[in-house]
């Protein structure tokens, strides 16, 4: 069973807003329909397709995704999805974590600086997080691993937001799914590797598709 971790978080991401203004809040919010709510009320699959990018502008879109995606080839693995207009960040999370532990390592920075850099404009993209897991150990170690790995990821997103790295306003959907969507099969320590992962999904947002309408996209 995938964990969303949406309720676990609540908590913290409700002492959040009473710091950070809210898009309800922010009276000058440019997209003021671009609500993260919205999004957090979702589960993954239709996160991934929305929004929806106008047919008009969807291979505008789609050349400057595969364009941003090729520029980070040399330094992470991507892979294009959808209609070629959102591309997906992964990193390993052994690149990330020491074997059945849950906080970062020191290394860790090294990639995640890496995706942080696409999110200096919050509104370009909206961003899906989901964190993997192999099959080894019992379902509920493996749901509490990546639940508690995610919650690591999720404590870098807002000290990042806090030093200045990643803008208050952008929406970041997080997801739990443990092992239930293995990329290959769990047979060999090759493939267990493969399977544990964290995926940033780099969904167009309202930005990249009003620069598109006007053929702004570079």
């Amino acid at each position: 069973m995938t964990i969303d971790i949406r309720y676990p978080l609540l908590m913290a991401m409700l002492l959040l807003s009473s710091i950070i203004p809210t898009k309800a809040q922010t009276a000058t919010d440019p997209y003021p329909d671009y609500l993260e709510e919205t999004f957090m009320d979702m589960d993954f699959e239709p996160n991934l397709l929305t929004p929806p990018v106008p047919k008009t502008v969807v291979k505008e879109v789609a050349a400057y995704q595969k364009k941003t995606a090729l520029g980070l080839k040399s330094k992470i693995l991507v892979d294009i999805m959808r209609d070629d207009d959102v591309f997906v960040a992964t990193i390993p999370t052994d690149d990330l974590f020491l074997p059945n532990d849950t906080l970062l390592h020191s290394y860790a920075a090294r990639k995640l600086d890496i995706v942080a850099g696409l999110m200096k404009d919050p509104y370009m993209y909206k961003v899906v997080i989901a964190i993997h897991t192999d099959d080894t150990g019992s379902e509920y170690y493996r749901e509490k691993l990546s639940l508690a790995r995610l919650n690591s990821i999720y404590d870098w997103i807002m000290d990042a937001i806090d030093e200045g790295t990643i803008p208050e306003e952008i929406v970041i959907i997080p997801f739990s799914m443990g092992s239930n969507e293995p990329l290959v099969a769990n047979d060999t320590r090759k493939h267990r590797k493969e399977n544990r992962r964290l995926e940033f999904y780099f969904i167009p947002g309202p930005k990249m598709i009003e620069l598109a309408k006007e053929h702004l996209l570079k």
